[in-house]
């Protein structure tokens, strides 16, 4: 990676954590009633909203050290909305229609305010967002798990 790259990626990871600070100092305030102090169950009222970008054009059989296993499942930008209670996917350009399994997901978010965890309704699968902006995507298909990852901002 070349150093210009390197420092808009570090430039992003911190325009993305001050977002979820944003975000998470937001929601805990109103879930807190305003000026009372966060605390962890003061974070359960949460939301995010934010576009992705996968780094590979295609799912990877395992993406834990580098893409192995290339499939023939292309990999789409999408924006990830959570809120306390779900999550989902939009995407105009899933021509696999993972998308579709996403809708109405259940949600979890980190304790510590970490990531933030989005699964399909009655599948296996999930959409890991962490507080810097990268994102991993394990989906099934036909009972094999695949994977992408990139970013989100």
């Amino acid at each position: 990676m070349h150093e210009a790259d390197r420092e808009l990626v570090g430039e992003l990871e911190v325009q993305v954590a001050a977002i979820f600070a944003s975000v998470f100092a937001v929601s805990a305030g109103f879930a807190a009633g305003g000026d009372a102090p966060r605390t962890t169950t003061s974070l359960l009222v949460q939301a995010v909203e934010v576009d992705c970008q996968p780094a590979l054009p295609y799912f990877c059989r395992n993406i834990h050290v580098a893409c192995s296993g290339r499939t023939e499942i292309r990999t789409f930008p999408f924006t990830l909305r959570a809120n306390s209670s779900r999550g989902w996917i939009e995407s105009k350009s899933d021509t696999s229609g993972i998308r579709k399994s996403y809708e109405n997901g259940s949600v979890d978010w980190g304790r510590d305010g970490t990531y933030v965890i989005v699964r399909p309704q009655g599948r296996e699968g999930y959409i890991k967002l962490l507080a810097n902006g990268k994102y991993s995507f394990r989906h099934y298909s036909q009972d094999v798990g695949i994977m992408s990852y990139g970013s989100c901002g």
